[in-house]
């Protein structure tokens, strides 16, 4: 049978890919550890790690067992979480993703939910919608705030609270053209020079979905993970984006907010692994979500 303190060196080794820096992690020792992985390779009859003098590198069965070592750590580690919270009271930790857009909102949630809830540790990684998703199924995050839902498959469904719906905005240098007028229609993007988000980013698919239905072809001059990126871009006439509303109004470089036609819109969600209960940190940070909505929630 193989125990959790042996998932736990695997995953170290699976992590860094190197043993001795592993092991430093672990704070065991490299020949410790080595044999610990040799035993494990024994027992499963497979080989986890292409080994040689320069590298460490995980063959496909070692690949699929970190799926599965990732998901099982992480329920163990939410089980102890939720025995402690039971026994000491609400505390723990929850590893959150978070949306880009909504930044500003989660700093100021995040504030009050640790005034109320000192003993909890929230971890916020900011992350692409595709990220998050991957982080909820492979059991490395708790909790994330999406921007769209993915669709629900077996073993992956998600459960999720609402957080408003807001409409996407055009913005531009002050001095642009377009920057003086109120509304455009989205085909009137043709040909304009756009800043873009990368590959993995819902509201990268939002905005080329609604070009595209506008029968738009933008050029893609630019592409960031960032929105600030997209706004210093937009401010000095680089080129144009499409960001959320709210994103466009938050104190920053000058730009042109400009509405569009039709309005393409976001509606993030909370949303967390279905099928199981929270243990009580998390059950903590969703009640007190729905409690707030005026910390987070986009839209009016």
């Amino acid at each position: 049978m193989i125990g959790s303190r042996q998932l736990e060196y695997f995953r170290a080794v699976a992590r860094e890919l190197h043993f001795t820096r592993a092991a430093e992690a672990l704070q065991i020792a490299q020949p410790a550890l080595s044999q610990q992985i040799r035993k494990l390779e024994r027992q499963l009859g497979v080989t986890l790690f292409e080994r040689n003098n320069h590298r460490v590198e995980l063959t496909p069965a070692g690949t699929a067992l970190l799926e599965h070592a990732e998901r099982i750590l992480s329920d163990i580690a939410a089980v102890e979480d939720e025995m402690r919270g039971w026994a000491e009271g609400t505390r723990g930790r929850i590893r959150l993703g978070g949306a880009r857009g909504l930044t500003t909102r989660l700093a100021r949630l995040l504030a009050e939910f640790a005034k109320e809830f000192p003993a909890v540790e929230v971890e916020l990684r900011e992350m692409n919608t595709e990220e998050m998703v991957a982080g909820l199924a492979g059991g490395r995050l708790d909790a994330a705030t999406l921007v769209r839902l993915p669709p629900q498959r077996e073993g992956r469904r998600l459960d999720s609270l609402p957080l408003g719906e807001e409409p996407l905005v055009l913005i531009t240098s002050a001095s642009a053209p377009l920057a003086r007028r109120y509304r455009v229609p989205v085909a009137a993007l043709d040909g304009v020079d756009l800043v873009c988000y990368s590959p993995g980013s819902v509201i990268r698919e939002i905005v080329l979905s609604a070009l595209a239905a506008a029968g738009a072809s933008a050029r893609i001059r630019y592409e960031t993970r960032e929105y600030s990126t997209a706004r210093a871009m937009a401010s000095v006439g680089l080129a144009a984006a499409v960001v959320p509303r709210s994103v466009a109004e938050e104190p920053g470089r000058p730009v042109g907010i400009v509405r569009l036609e039709p309005e393409p819109t976001w509606a993030p969600s909370l949303a967390w692994p279905a099928g199981r209960r929270p243990g009580p940190a998390l059950a903590a940070f969703i009640d007190f979500v729905a409690r707030r909505p005026d910390l987070i929630s986009v839209g009016p």
